[in-house]
Order: structure tokens, then C-alpha cells, then sequence
């Protein structure tokens, strides 16, 4: 049997493992931790934020978020790591000022009980035009007085990636760590409706905000390197579910020579690269998939149209490494387990039709939406589908990780 790093190098080399590797995002505070790593201040939202209110250190924070990463993973038998950065040691901390209720940086946080998140409790008030404005001229001004300079990436903000290193190798994993942490500015999907205008009637001031989100993405990933981690997700969201949030022409003039060098210098580390972005992205299709000398596609928007059937008949499967296909939108949120299971392997058997190489993800991650028993279903799924042993059962008697007084 093969390990996991030959298993994923010979997905992205186009080469048949001896299974289609698995990897996932597993948002924070998504219940799926719960019975796995026990509810504790960095697996249930309202304990976070009571944690940082009441005094929580930083090294508590980074020992037990490590410890959650690390063990959902290993519980789920992944072959791909994925890592966010951790926040740094000056971290924001709020007030508590009722039940379930903060307030940071003078807006107020409420829990959701829904999504089981913290979340403004007036979300509109920072959509406003008065803040869209200053926005808008804060930037103008930080533009104007760069000088070119960027701050060293906080190498503290690779802790959590590197206490997870350190359980892994104890413990003799030898996972492949994929990190999405050095953004250039290419998600045009999160560019403010004054950015976009930019775009237009100020292409050069636009273009210097540009270079500016290089420049600080550049400066985190040669950190990334430093780190070792081996895969890089860059890019960011750039299209919608018709289409891309900026002409083909700007993406072409824009996107494109940003998205080139920063993936020629991850090829220049040895490193693979990985454009990450929800959508439908057909009509950018030969610059984003193929111009772009991308390794890997991950966040396949299934529900946007980019279907496993239609990678495959327009070329781009034989060529990119799919990582995906999992409907996160609709099956896995609204249907059954049995749907997710056949969802599952009928997106294995597509990948295994693919010389270009597959890995089992969902197509976006474990979010506050996912049912925590479909994503038990899809990976029961893998394992059936591959004559695997059954996962152990969830050890519901899970010991907290770190401190649990919150």
C-alpha cells in the first residue's frame, strides 16, 4: 500500500495510485469536531470568544487549535493537510457584554445559533456607503505613501502548521501539507464595488493596489517555503455562477500576469500550485486553467456548472489535477447520506477516467451547513469504494484539547 505522499505526488504527476488520495477543509467551530476533539474553545465559536475575552494566551490558543487540526485530520485518515495561518500573538481580543454577545473593535458580535457562529449583529451597518467610502479613501492614502517596502511575513502565524508537524511525525504520519495563507490579490470576487471601478477609470492607481497585495503575498510565501509546506493554494474566488466578476479582457491585463509569476515561483521552489476559486469560470477558461500553468483546480463549483463530465470533454481533467467534485451546496447540506454516498462514488468513478489526476474534496469545504452525518457518509463511501476497514467510531468521550473552563 502507498503512503500518502506517493499517493498524492502521483495524482498531480498524472500517474494511477493505488487510490484516489482524500483531502478537506474542516472549518473551525463546524460541529463535525465536537465528538471527535471534544467542545472547547476552538472547536465551538461561543468558547472562542469567551476564551479571548476572559484571557486566553496565545500559545493556549495555538497548542489547542493544532491539536484540533490534527487530530480531525488523522481521525478521517486524510492524505492532504490543510492549513490556514493562525492568528498572530497580538491578537484582537473583545469585550463580553452579554449572553452570547461581544463587542470588538466598536461593533457588536452576536451567536448564531444556526450556523453556530459569531457574526455582527448588524451585518448591513458595515455594508453602508459611509464605510464603503472611507474604505475607499484609506486606501487611496496608503497607496499614495507607499514607498514599495512590505513588512516580513509573522513567521508566528505558522505555529499551529508547525505544532501539527510536530503530532504528525510522532505519531509517524507523513501527510502533505497544503497551505492557503499568500494571497496577491487575484480574488476579484472580494474587490470592493470601488476596486472594480478602479479597474476602469483608474487602471493605474488600480494596478499599484495590485502590486501592493503582491508583494505582502510574495513575502508569505517564501515563509511558506521556509516552512516547507509542499502544496500552495493561491488565487482566490473569481467568478460567480455566471461568469467572472471582471471582463475576460481585465482578467487577461490583470489577473493573469499576477496568478503567472507567483505560480512560476512556487515551480521554482520545487512546489506544486493550486488555483482556488469558486464559480463558473468557462468563460476564462484557457487563461485560467491552462495559461495560468496551474498543478491543480480545488473549490470545483459543481452547482456553478464546473461538473467532472464537462472537465473531462473540454481537456482541462487530463491536464489539471481535479480536487474535488463533492457537491458542498446542495447534497451535502440538504440530502441524504445515502445521497452522499452515491454522489461519492460516482465522483470516484469520474476521476478514475482522468489521466490528469484526482483527489477526493468536497467543493468547498466542511462549512456551517455541512451535515456533519453526510460527510461521515461520503467518507464511508471512499472506504467501501476502495475495500478500506470502516473508520473507528466517533469517540464521543473526547477529552478537550487544552483548556476547557470556558
Amino acid at each position: 500500500m502507498e503512503g500518502s505522499r506517493e499517493r498524492v505526488q502521483k495524482a498531480f504527476a498524472h500517474e494511477a495510485p493505488d487510490r484516489t488520495p482524500l483531502m478537506e477543509i474542516f472549518q473551525l467551530f463546524q460541529p463535525i469536531y465536537w465528538d471527535v476533539c471534544g467542545r472547547n474553545f476552538v472547536t465551538d465559536a461561543a468558547m472562542h470568544w469567551d476564551a479571548k475575552s476572559d484571557g486566553v494566551s496565545w500559545e493556549e490558543l495555538v497548542e489547542a487549535e493544532a491539536q484540533a487540526r490534527f487530530t480531525i485530520n488523522k481521525f478521517f485518515e486524510v492524505d492532504i493537510c490543510h492549513l490556514y495561518s493562525n492568528s498572530g500573538r497580538h491578537f484582537s481580543r473583545p469585550t463580553k457584554t452579554g449572553p452570547k454577545e461581544w463587542e470588538s473593535k466598536g461593533a457588536k458580535y452576536v451567536f448564531d445559533e444556526k450556523t453556530k457562529r459569531v457574526v455582527l449583529a448588524n451585518p448591513g451597518a458595515a455594508q453602508s456607503h459611509t464605510q464603503r467610502r472611507q474604505g475607499e479613501e484609506a486606501t487611496r492614502r496608503e497607496l499614495e505613501a507607499w514607498d514599495g517596502t512590505v513588512p516580513k511575513f509573522d513567521r508566528d502565524r505558522l505555529a499551529v502548521y508547525r505544532r501539527v508537524r510536530e503530532l504528525a511525525e510522532a505519531d509517524g504520519i507523513d501527510w502533505v501539507y497544503m497551505w492557503e495563507g499568500c494571497s496577491t490579490g487575484t480574488g476579484a470576487a472580494f474587490y470592493p464595488p470601488w476596486l472594480l471601478m478602479w479597474i476602469i477609470l483608474e487602471p493605474g492607481l488600480f494596478r499599484r493596489w495590485l502590486d501592493k497585495k503582491k508583494a505582502e503575498g510574495f513575502a508569505g510565501m517564501e515563509a511558506g517555503f521556509e516552512a516547507d509546506f509542499d502544496i500552495f493554494a493561491i488565487g482566490g474566488d473569481v467568478s460567480s455562477d455566471n461568469g467572472p466578476f471582471i471582463s475576460p479582457a481585465h482578467y487577461r491585463e490583470f489577473i493573469l500576469p499576477n496568478m503567472q509569476e507567483q505560480v512560476a515561483r512556487i515551480h521554482e521552489a520545487g512546489k506544486l500550485a493550486v488555483y482556488t476559486s469558486d464559480g463558473n469560470h468557462w468563460a476564462i477558461k484557457d487563461d485560467f486553467f491552462f495559461s495560468t500553468n496551474i498543478d491543480g483546480y480545488k473549490e470545483v463549483d459543481k452547482a456553478a456548472g464546473m461538473t467532472f463530465e464537462r472537465l473531462i470533454a473540454e481537456g482541462i481533467a487530463e491536464k489539471v489535477c481535479i480536487i474535488g467534485n463533492m457537491d458542498a451546496r446542495h447534497t451535502m447540506c440538504l440530502g441524504s447520506t445515502e445521497d452522499a454516498k452515491r454522489e461519492t462514488r460516482e465522483c470516484l468513478d469520474f476521476g478514475r477516467r482522468t489521466p490528469g489526476g484526482h483527489i477526493l474534496h468536497l467543493s468547498h469545504s466542511v462549512h456551517e451547513d455541512v451535515k456533519v452525518e453526510n460527510y461521515d457518509a461520503l467518507v464511508e463511501g471512499y472506504r467501501e469504494y476502495f475495500g478500506l476497514a470502516p473508520l473507528p467510531e466517533r469517540p464521543r468521550s473526547a477529552v478537550p484539547a487544552g483548556r476547557s473552563d470556558w
